[in-house]
């Protein structure tokens, strides 16, 4: 699916650098960027002195940014609410860990830090003359940045999470009363706003009704010389089939559901499914209990994250599938994952509130959201019908360019929605 283009037709000169050497775009003159809880003065202070930064499949959103602000001759100061403070200068733009307060807590306390946080953003931006904000989901509730029309300073949301979980909307009073505020930041107040994916653009439309800035799309990128060179899955008939979760190591991910689906397959078809879950979060060791307590052991294996490009190699070569069970808990905004299943020519299998599937056409198995026995079905007929594996692995092909396609990267889509700002 292509980006919305900007509509003016002069935007690409608006931001190219000024011969003098600035932006002909004042908005990029001052740029406040809220990017999320990264160790970003980290990871550019490492790049300072040279280290090599960890491995990754997927391209840094934050290093798009800047190769996109750099080329249009802006200058940023970003700030993540990362809990180590830290703060270093990277060439002109400035990378700042700012904590925010309570961000482990819950209820009262949690939404008191999300809003305290958006009023430091706001002083911060007012400080500096920032000529336009960014900022990315999660960082502060998006009604919070109302209070920036006061002082004139343009906003530009950026989501990489879902307002709520796919065909979940909330329920409770105070989480339709937030949405009710934050409809109302982007009907009025929004310039534009950023979006990961399809479901993210419907949301904002359907929280706004009319949204006040033009919307824009992009999609995770990822590094053609790495994926490009795994081999293609071993044909098919499949004994065992191995399936491969990677990801956050969470019970909203689904992990634990991932379990049910392998004893319930044991006690079907006797050795024809493996499984591998690599990942991290606060249920790791939990699920390694689970592992043990249901003698899953010699059928299910769970690592931290792969390490290493060489490791990620093997791992990937390995699967003849990928799965994504996330639950109704969690907001997913695209699923990166299930990208990189498509990319590394594998079949994924995802439930119903993974916005991916939408971008990936048939190289995308959607399942009932919350449910095992639909993953099960989805899971044995790719194993047992070679004809059927082999249309989804051949579909994968057709779905990839979008994500090798730096035009429709996250700093791209950015400076199309700054040019696109009146």
């Amino acid at each position: 699916m292509a980006l919305l283009p900007c509509p003016h037709a002069d935007s690409d000169a608006e931001t190219a650098p000024a011969a003098s050497g600035g932006p002909r775009n004042k908005l990029l003159q001052r740029i406040v960027y809220a990017v999320g809880p990264g160790d970003v003065a980290g990871q550019y202070r490492d790049l300072l002195a040279g280290k090599e930064p960890p491995f990754q499949l997927g391209m840094s959103f934050t290093q798009q940014f800047i190769d996109a602000c750099d080329a249009a001759g802006g200058r940023a100061h970003l700030i993540s609410w990362n809990w180590r403070p830290d703060r270093v200068q990277y060439g002109k733009h400035l990378m700042e860990n700012r904590p925010r307060r309570w961000f482990l807590a819950r209820g009262i306390k949690h939404q008191a830090g999300l809003v305290m946080y958006g009023l430091g953003i706001l002083a911060l931006a007012v400080r500096e003359r920032a000529t336009v904000a960014i900022v990315d989901s999660g960082t502060t509730h998006w009604f919070v940045l109302s209070l920036f029309a006061l002082f004139r300073i343009p906003v530009i949301p950026v989501l990489y999470s879902a307002i709520w979980p796919r065909g979940f909307p909330p329920t409770k009073r105070t989480q339709r009363m937030i949405l009710a505020l934050d409809g109302w930041f982007f009907r009025h107040i929004a310039a534009a706003t950023v979006c990961m994916s399809p479901e993210l653009e419907r949301q904002v439309v359907q929280v706004a009704r009319k949204p006040k800035g033009q919307l824009f799309q992009f999609r995770p990128q990822y590094r053609e010389e790495f994926l490009r060179r795994l081999p293609a899955p071993p044909p098919p008939p499949f004994r065992p089939f191995n399936v491969l979760f990677l990801g956050r190591v969470i019970e909203a991910k689904g992990v634990f559901d991932i379990l049910a689906m392998a004893e319930q397959l044991q006690s079907e078809m006797r050795g024809g499914f493996v499984w591998r879950i690599f990942g991290f979060g606060e249920d790791f060791e939990r699920l390694q209990a689970e592992i043990a307590a249901r003698q899953l052991g010699h059928l299910v294996h769970a690592g931290r994250m792969l390490p290493s490009e060489q490791s990620a190699m093997e791992t990937l070569s390995w699967a003849h599938a990928m799965i994504v069970p996330t639950t109704s808990e969690f907001r997913e905004g695209l699923a990166m994952v299930a990208a990189e299943s498509v990319l590394a020519g594998r079949p994924v299998v995802v439930s119903d509130v993974v916005p991916a599937w939408e971008v990936l056409d048939g190289a995308a198995i959607k399942c009932d959201t919350n449910s095992v026995e639909s993953f099960v079905d989805a899971l044995r007929r790719l194993s047992q019908g070679a004809e059927y594996y082999e249309a989804h692995r051949r579909a994968t092909a057709d779905v990839q360019a979008q994500f090798y396609d730096r035009e429709q990267g996250v700093g791209n889509a950015i400076m199309r929605a700054i040019a696109a700002v009146r």
